[in-house]
């Protein structure tokens, strides 16, 4: 552990690397944010905005992919502590971590369609 906490530049770029390939690969959510993100920056193209505005629609295309990775950290963090046994307060756990994932995707996305159309 203490490698990793006072561990060069590097190699903590290595790390979150990792950690956006894995979530990548396991997590269809963020597949379709991602997706989502290139298609938002594509029609910002699409429809003649500036550098600046398709600079503005990428980052705000990232937070919900932001919001998404922790969303992910933390339901495997309750799966891995509390297992597959249905209980309700995990329930009401995981269903506000789904509901900060969506207002993630509203304001983003709402943001983005601002930009680009008006």
């Amino acid at each position: 552990m203490e490698k990793w906490k006072n561990g060069n530049l590097f190699n903590k770029t290595l790390y979150s690397l990792n950690g956006l390939r894995v979530s990548f690969m396991t997590e269809k959510a963020v597949r379709s944010e991602f997706l989502a993100a290139a298609g938002f920056v594509a029609l910002a193209l699409f429809w003649g905005c500036d550098f600046d505005d398709v600079f503005l629609v990428f980052l705000a295309s990232l937070s919900p992919i932001v919001v998404e990775l922790i969303n992910t950290a933390v339901e495997r963090r309750i799966d891995t502590n509390d297992g597959p046994a249905f209980r309700e307060d995990v329930r009401i756990q995981k269903d506000t971590l789904s509901a900060a994932v969506f207002l993630s995707l509203f304001i983003a996305y709402g943001l983005c369609l601002k930009i680009i159309f008006f």
